[in-house]
Parts: structure tokens; C-alpha cells; sequence
């Protein structure tokens, strides 16, 4: 699958923005350093290319990290337990040709999915910090 038509079909649930200023490897640094900055909990990483690799596969660099705020996730679990199967926040850094893309959850489609009310703060809050992270990592220096 291209970038550009995930790209096409993604903008309803996720976003895939383009880091152009770096390469994959510095997009993860960038990534691990605004997570500690930011006191966010990094829960764990699945490096999906060393995966395959175990199996004898081929997949360009792939990463999915997960990574939160239990003072912001846990009133949206209060809310509807079932987000629980969406939380921990999720960045996917994934390259394609040379490129290098996050992608992440938007989450007012998490509110949809579970019907979630009365968390709007928490939603806003984890809107930003998501929108500041996706930028911090794919700025130029």
C-alpha cells in the first residue's frame, strides 16, 4: 500500500503526517525523547520489522509505540470500559519509499466508537498533546 492512498482513505479515524526532516531512526528519538519530556508513560514498543525479520520476512521500519496518561485515559475508561481496547494512545512510525509517517488514532473516533460522554476535556487535552507530539517529531531542526 502507498502512503498516499492510506493517506487518501485515512482522514475520517487517524492521521498520517509526513516527517520529512529526518530519518526513521531520528523520528524515533525524537519521538522517545517528547514522550519522557512530556512525563508521558511509555508503556512499550513493538518494532514490527524485527518481527517479521524473526520469521523471515521483510518489512521496512515499522514501530508502534504505546504510551499515555492514566489521569487523562482512566475517566474515559470510567466513561465506557471498552476504550480500554484503544488505550493506551498509540504513534505508528512507519516508513514507505524513504519517507517517514506517524500515524495515530483520532480521538473523537474513539469517542464515537465507544460513546464516550462527558470526557470532552479529557478528549481535547489528548487531541493537543497528540497534535504537539506529531509535530515536535516531524519539525524541521
Amino acid at each position: 500500500m502507498s502512503s498516499d492512498s492510506f493517506l487518501d482513505r485515512s482522514t475520517n479515524n487517524s492521521r498520517a503526517d509526513p516527517a520529512p526532516f529526518g530519518d526513521f531512526e531520528t523520528t524515533v528519538a525524537r519521538l522517545e525523547d517528547e514522550l519522557e519530556q512530556r512525563e508521558l508513560v511509555l508503556v512499550t514498543t513493538v518494532d514490527h520489522a524485527a518481527n517479521a525479520a524473526e520469521v523471515g520476512e521483510q518489512l521496512p521500519p515499522t514501530t508502534l509505540f504505546l504510551f499515555g496518561n492514566p489521569e487523562v485515559g482512566t475517566p474515559l475508561m470510567q466513561a465506557s470500559r471498552s476504550v480500554g481496547i484503544d488505550l493506551p494512545q498509540k504513534f505508528l512510525l512507519w516508513e514507505d519509499d524513504g519517507e517517514v509517517f506517524v500515524t495515530y488514532n483520532d480521538p473523537q473516533f474513539l469517542a464515537d466508537r465507544h460513546d464516550l460522554e462527558g470526557v470532552d476535556e479529557q478528549l481535547e487535552r489528548i487531541t493537543g498533546t497528540l497534535e504537539e507530539l506529531a509535530t515536535a517529531i516531524t519539525r524541521a531542526e
